[in-house]
């Protein structure tokens, strides 16, 4: 198969870069475990990626991944972390069905003050199915003589080394199914590595793992607003409405109900909308309609009520963020890292995971260079990168929770003063940015993941947010009714 990248951008190691470690263990073929193996190649000689499930051979979902049939985008800040490790990544998702989404421009934006101009697009989204994501970068991986992948595998724990300091491989055995749909199981096998990296995400079982090895659980925060969200994918009409993609943000306490409409591959719409409070989008169809129906604008419901439905309508209500405080240990074992799910999940709804676990591949790489210019061993590598992970969080951890705190459902965690007085300085942001163009740069690039929250302080998007005159009517009267009248809002 004739790989859907541009070739030209790879350059083959010489001898005089020649790997400085031999065997690298990665667990879990998510977005994370690929980003994490493709960072690796660059350290080890041999680097193996071990899956539980059978991966597909084809852009198709697996049960390993249910988040993957509501929507996901590839923020900038994941790009940009992805073409440095798969250079040519964004093109080459592009060339087999993914969109590229400008914004504003290309979107119908409603933020928590209002709709969003449509400035001309500075950044950009890539819109494609997480399906088509993930199989896209085993295919880039395929490409590296330097890792192999192990799928049908159950971990069955950590191997420490004779003194208990370190983790010197896994425990695994083979599955298998017969055609009557029983799972069978080979005999146990014990495969050795310099280091292993836990990337199997929500299920990860390293705290029981370190628990078996006497080490402690790590603390862990979980700040749960109560989200949930129904999904169907629907068939993209011929006629352009004008616009690429749909982003209805809710307006907590006054309205908890959020919306995307976002292109995937094969001229189709992926539909997610999402409901807080007991407030839950229905999975079927008439109540589904009902509930885009009665959003803050029903510019959702005018896009789908007559186009053709391709799929069920399927629900998630797995939104909770959790974090697992591993770098916060008072011991850690050498020659083990967690990264990705495995150390902190956020609410989905946000876009961020695929983005910090790409940007937690790039640090990983960089970290790996910096110890080997002064250690021939890993020893002293791990419990630093540890902290890295949880650095490299932070951003994406400060707006996901600092957004699921508005609503009254939250639960782990309330608003304190210093929370609602940002909450107070956000809300004259986001009405600064419906029609400030640098104010709403500024707020992309933090929302992005390309620069840090803090960004959102300097002196000068400070003076614009507090001065700019916003407008006091939040929805135009062109949004309010009609499909024909949605793509009149400003450009």
């Amino acid at each position: 198969m004739r790989a859907p990248w541009p070739t030209a951008h790879y350059r083959p190691m010489t001898a005089d870069e020649r790997p400085q470690y031999e065997h690298a263990i990665v667990l879990g073929a998510s977005m994370a475990g690929l980003a994490t193996a493709q960072a690796l190649a660059n350290h080890f000689q041999h680097v193996t990626i071990v899956e539980h499930d059978h991966l597909p051979d084809s852009a198709t979902a697996r049960s390993g991944v249910p988040q993957s049939r509501h929507v996901h985008v590839m923020l900038p800040g994941g790009e940009k972390a992805l073409e440095q490790l798969f250079p040519g990544f964004g093109g080459g998702l592009l060339d087999i069905g993914a969109t590229s989404v400008r914004v504003p421009q290309d979107m119908l934006w409603m933020n928590a003050a209002g709709w969003v101009s449509r400035f001309a697009g500075r950044r950009r989204m890539l819109a494609a199915s997480r399906d088509l994501i993930e199989w896209y970068t085993r295919l880039r991986i395929q490409a590296s003589e330097r890792i192999t992948v192990l799928d049908g595998r159950h971990v069955q724990g950590l191997v420490p080394s004779p003194s208990g300091r370190a983790v010197a491989g896994i425990e695994l055995r083979s599955v298998s199914h017969d055609r009557g749909g029983a799972r069978a199981e080979d005999a146990t096998r014990l495969l050795s590595a310099d280091l292993v990296v836990d990337a199997t995400g929500r299920r990860s079982r390293t705290p029981d793992w370190l628990t078996r090895m006497g080490y402690d659980r790590p603390q862990e925060t979980r700040i749960d607003a109560g989200l949930s969200y129904a999904t169907r994918i629907y068939r993209r009409p011929d006629a352009d409405p004008g616009w690429k993609a749909i982003f209805l943000q809710p307006r907590p306490p006054e309205t908890n109900r959020m919306g995307v409409v976002a292109p995937i591959e094969d001229d189709r719409w992926m539909v997610t909308l999402q409901g807080a409070g007991g407030d839950q989008p229905p999975t079927d169809e008439e109540g589904f309609l009902a509930f885009a129906s009665a959003m803050r604008t029903p510019a959702i419901h005018e896009a789908i009520r007559n186009a053709e439905p391709l799929t069920p309508i399927v629900g998630f209500a797995n939104t909770a963020n959790r974090r697992r405080h591993y770098d916060k240990l008072r011991r850690w074992p050498e020659r083990l890292v967690v990264v990705g799910d495995s150390a902190c999940v956020f609410n989905p709804v946000y876009g961020q995971g695929m983005t910090v676990a790409a940007q937690t591949a790039v640090a990983l790489d960089q970290r790996l260079s910096e110890h080997g210019l002064s250690h021939r061993s890993l020893d002293g590598f791990a419990a630093a990168m540890q902290r890295r992970v949880a650095k490299v969080g932070d951003a994406a951890w400060m707006i996901a929770t600092g957004d699921d705190l508005r609503y009254p459902s939250t639960t782990g965690a309330k608003a304190g003063r210093s929370t609602r007085m940002m909450h107070r300085y956000l809300d004259r942001l986001h009405a600064a940015a419906t029609t400030d163009e640098a104010v709403l740069n500024a707020f992309s690039d933090a929302f992005f993941l390309l620069r840090p929250p803090s960004s959102l302080f300097h002196p000068r998007v400070v003076a614009r947010t507090l001065t700019r005159r916003t407008k006091t009517d939040p929805e135009p009267a062109a949004m309010a009714t009609g499909a024909s009248q949605i793509a009149t809002v400003p450009r």
